[in-house]
This record gives structure tokens, sequence and C-alpha cells, in this order.
């Protein structure tokens, strides 16, 4: 069933927030895939919303919306070793059919109900097809996941769909569907079906599997309809915690294994690739086509096929600046450098082979700090080119939780004194030890540390301006952290984008009194004042914490239930027990 949208919202829409009409020649269906797989990619300038003059007749038929929910994700794209998450890309869109005349409203398109990869409007049936430009597939050149053998089940052996890329989901269960549907309302583990094992996830694909085919090329958005995609997982005390993970109303394609790395670029060994051929913010594409045929449909306005681009951001963090080093293993740990050696022996660059040397860093100072034996079978001599562990990689998860890929169970382990603990959230104990160690103050004492780990490299290529050095200095320990160039936080316009109400764009602000504060008193942007904007830990500190723990959000995707945050800072304080001035 469609759904009128008001007239105020939409009526005048021509382009989304981050969405443009690229103009594509009319093509065969084959061909049209083609031209958007290999289009060259330039940096488009965005020049503002398009609004018509009459609103009552708008320059577009529809308007495709493309959207990612996570924000800058990071991931490695090695996984012989170890890695810190999973590589996880949706594409997210919605449909709106323009109003036609003064009387007609907007419609938001659904799915057919009986098919929910069918776009209906009318009796007129469509699809909606997707993919990246100039990136088509990642595990080979790009990406090494599925072809890194992983004991899934643990009985010793190798078996058929057994790799790294099958048992990083392992934790997430369904029992009939994606909507939740547990037609036996049961808990028992034999009903279920796991991600990985019963449902494995097909090469260059998301991880729902066959059920709801997500691949990085020549797929189609399957809609969610209005329960959103639901999976199952287990927590200390309960089992089937539902995760949602795509809202209601969304055309999808999940957890895309989406790389920084073009395919013009990966034409080369990826032993040579280098750290400038990053690229962080990947154009994504969402074309609408006929049901049957697979033929563009064309816009009657423009004459040209219905395509949208938008952005998938997607980076690898910077580890190997500290830990392809002496700035993270001092003169005590050692056995990075021989890692180092062997790859560079074999041809590697020198970020391959620090990336390389990275992984050996981080396991052998884990071994040290906490007991475990990651590098127990670890052989320096081997000439093994996937893995030299000597054993499966290791996968953070495997013991530590993580609400971000919904692991909400955590091992335990034995401390000096023989105690038993329950080992900490994969978050915390990152965050801790990195802030504890390594802060990397600017000349004001705020932390480096969180743009010189996560990752902030930009379109262009260009490592000039970068917020850490390569021996893992912060590059603006003299300076002010909001002067590096780009990235994912620096530039953005809800943290630090002084251009913000003049470089084409103008985004709205929606700002609480909290962020009313903020803007007074420390960002500077948006009121005239020429300011810097905010830094993360502005943000990111224990008043935000307390703010989550009064959150009593009954629905969290129609945002109704109770909070403080949208209160006076008076009121504010009082509820979390402070004065206004603290």
């Amino acid at each position: 069933m469609k759904k009128a949208l008001t007239a105020a919202v939409l009526a005048a829409l021509a382009v989304g927030a981050c969405t443009t009409q690229e103009e594509v020649a009319q093509q065969e269906p084959a061909k049209t895939e083609k031209a958007h797989a290999e289009a060259p990619v330039g940096t488009k300038m965005y020049g503002g919303p398009e609004v018509t003059t009459d609103t009552s007749k708008p320059k577009n038929d529809y308007n495709i919306t493309i959207n990612y929910e996570l924000g800058m994700h990071c991931t490695g794209f090695d996984f012989t070793y170890c890695c810190v998450l999973p590589p996880y890309n949706s594409v997210q869109s919605q449909i709106v059919k323009t109003a036609t005349g003064k009387k007609k409203y907007p419609e938001m398109l659904e799915a057919d109900e009986k098919d929910p990869g069918v776009v209906v409007d009318g009796k007129k049936r469509f699809k909606l097809a997707y993919g990246f430009v100039d990136n088509t597939y990642s595990e080979g050149n790009k990406l090494k996941y599925w072809d890194v053998p992983y004991d899934v089940n643990g009985n010793g052996k190798y078996e058929k769909d057994e790799n790294v890329a099958n048992a990083y989901f392992t934790h997430l269960y369904v029992y009939k569907d994606l909507k939740g549907t547990n037609p036996k309302n049961t808990s028992a583990d034999k009903e279920k079906a796991f991600v990985g094992m019963q449902i494995p996830v097909p090469r260059d694909n998301g991880p729902a599997g066959a059920a709801v085919p997500s691949p990085m090329s020549g797929g189609h958005l399957h809609y969610t309809g209005e329960k959103g995609t639901m999976v199952y997982t287990k927590s200390p005390v309960l089992e089937n915690v539902p995760i949602v993970l795509t809202n209601p109303g969304i055309w999808d394609a999940l957890g895309l294994p989406l790389t920084p790395f073009t395919d013009r670029t990966a034409a080369k060994d990826l032993l040579t690739l280098v750290e400038s051929d990053i690229q962080p913010f990947q154009e994504n594409w969402v074309s609408l086509v006929d049901a049957d045929s697979g033929k563009p449909v064309i816009d009657s306005h423009s004459g040209k096929p219905i395509t949208f681009v938008g952005t998938n951001p997607i980076d690898i963090p910077n580890c190997s600046n500290c830990h392809a080093n002496e700035t993270a293993n001092g003169k005590k740990y050692n056995l990075y450098k021989q890692e180092r050696a062997f790859w560079k022996g074999l041809g590697a660059s020198d970020w391959i082979a620090d990336l390389k040397a990275t992984s050996v860093s981080i396991l052998e100072m884990h071994d040290d700090h906490n007991g475990t034996e990651f590098m127990k079978a670890y052989d320096p001599n081997s000439r093994a080119t996937m893995n030299r562990l000597g054993r499966d990689p290791v996968l953070c998860q495997k013991c530590h939780g993580d609400n971000v890929i919904g692991v909400l169970q955590a091992g335990t382990h034995k401390d000096k004194s023989g105690k038993e603990k329950t080992i900490p959230p994969l978050t915390e104990a990152i965050h801790t030890v990195h802030q504890r160690k390594v802060p990397l103050p600017d000349s004001q004492g705020r932390s480096g540390s969180c743009q010189g780990c996560h990752p902030a490299h930009r379109y262009d290529g260009g490592m000039e301006d970068y917020p850490i050095t390569p021996d893992g200095k912060n590059a603006y320990a003299d300076a002010d952290n909001r002067d590096a160039s780009g990235g994912c936080y620096v530039g953005r316009d809800v943290h630090s984008n002084p251009n913000k109400d003049k470089d084409g764009v103008e985004t709205d602000e929606h700002l609480n009194a909290v962020g009313e504060w903020l803007q007074a008193n420390v960002s500077g942007i948006g009121n005239g004042k020429g300011g810097k904007g905010l830094w993360c830990t502005n943000c990111h500190n224990q008043l935000s914490r307390e703010l989550y723990q009064r959150d009593n959000l009954k629905n969290a995707f129609a945002q109704t239930g109770d909070t403080i945050r949208d209160k006076s800072l008076d009121e504010i304080a009082k509820a979390v027990g402070v004065s206004k001035s603290e």
C-alpha cells in the first residue's frame, strides 16, 4: 500500500540530502550496468538542492534517496591474522513518486505484498537495481575473507563454506525468516538457523545469505516492510534477543562486503597497494528498472534513465602507525619486525608489510598482557603466505562482547591471581587501553587519538595534514585537532565544517538545549562566530552516557517513549544529579 506524504515536506523534493540524479544515456540493461560499474570516478561538486519554480510540477517523476545508517564504517580487509570488525556496508533507499498536480500528493512507494523485490506504482511494476561506481567485487585483490579458512563448527576439519566470512556472524540466527517469525515460539537451538552455518554467506554478499541476496553487483534492493529486517541473538540471561538490522519501510541491500578500493586500483597485486589508494567515500548508484525486462525506466522530464547516486563510506583504521614500529612495541616486542621483513621480501609495499606486522604486534602484546596464547604456534620461519599463526585467525568477538555486531555474550578468563573474570566488551577494552596509554593531546589537551586511530583518509587520496604521523604521533600536538584535513570527522557538517552555511548544501540544524550550548560556547559554527566546530569528546563523554541511561524509548523507530534530551539545561542537570555549571 502506498503512503501519501505531506506536500509541505516532499512536493519540492528534487534530490535527496546526499543523493543526486546521475545522467546516464539510455542503453540496453546489461550495458547500462557496465556503464555504471566502469564510470570514471571524478569529483562531482554538489550545487545544492534543485527546486522547481512551480512545486506542483516537480523536475522528476521519481526521487530515490540513498543512505548508509552506520556512518563512517571502518574495517580491515585482510582477515588472515586478525581483525576488529567485519566488512558491512548497506545500501538503504526510499523511492518517492513526485506530485503530478496541485492536488496530487507525493507518494512513498512500497513493495508487492508477495514479492519484496518489486516496487509497485499502481499497475506499474519496477525494481531498484544498485551497485557501486568502479567497485563491482571484493574478494580477491581487495579482500581476504571468504578465501581464509576457519573451522566454523570446531570439529578440527575445514569443510565446505568454512571460512572467516561464515565464522563472523554465527551468533545471529532466525527461525523462519528475517521478520522475526518464530512459528513454534521456541528457543531450542535445534530450531534455529544460524548465519554462516545453516545460512551460509555467499561470496561477495551480505550476511542475509540466499534468503535476501545482497551481491556487490547485479543485485536489486529488497523492501523491509512493516517489521524491518530482524534476526535474533543470545544475551547472558535471555534467548531470542531481537536485533533490527534495518528499520521498517526501507529498500535495502544488507551488509555488503564493500572495500575502499576501486576495481581500477585493485587491478594491480594486492601486495602492492599503498595507503593513498584508499577511497573512503564510495559512489553508490540506485536505478529504477522495469521489473520484467530489466530495462531502465525513462524519466518523462529529462528523457534519461532514472538513476540516483549517493555516498557509501568505508575506511581502514590507522593501527599500523603505532604497531608497525617502536611507538607501540618499544624494545620488548619484536616479532613484528620478522613479519614485516617476510612480506617486504615478497615484494609488498611498505604499507601492506606494516599492516601484516601490525597484526603480529597486536597479538603478541595481547598474549603478554592477558595471558592468551594466540602466538603460541607462530612460526616466523614459515613460508606460508596465507597464515603463519599456526591456528585460525583471531576474531575478537569470539571472546569479547560487541554491540556493534550484536554479540551480547562475553567470555571469561582467569586473571593473574587466578580469579575468574568476565572479558570486557571490545569497545571498552580497546578505548580504555589507548586512552590511558596514548591520549595524544593537542595544544588544548584534547585527545587526538580519536581521529588518530579512527580513519581519516580523504577522497583525493592525499595524505598531507593527516591527523597522525607515520610513527604514531599527533600531527597537531602543538596546534588544534580540528585543523586536520578532511576525513570522517573534520569537515563534516555536524562536527566541524566552517563552510557549512556557504558550501552549497546549507545543512539545517536541529539542536536541543545541549546542542545550543555547544554551538554558542564551543563550536562557533552556524552562529556567525567563525569557530572551528566540535571535537569528539565534546559529545562522547560522561554526559552522553548519563543521557543514554535515562532514555526509556518504547519504539526507537517511531521515537516514542521518555527521554530527558529534549528538556532545558536546568532540567537535564537536575535529572543527572549535577549543577548546571558542572
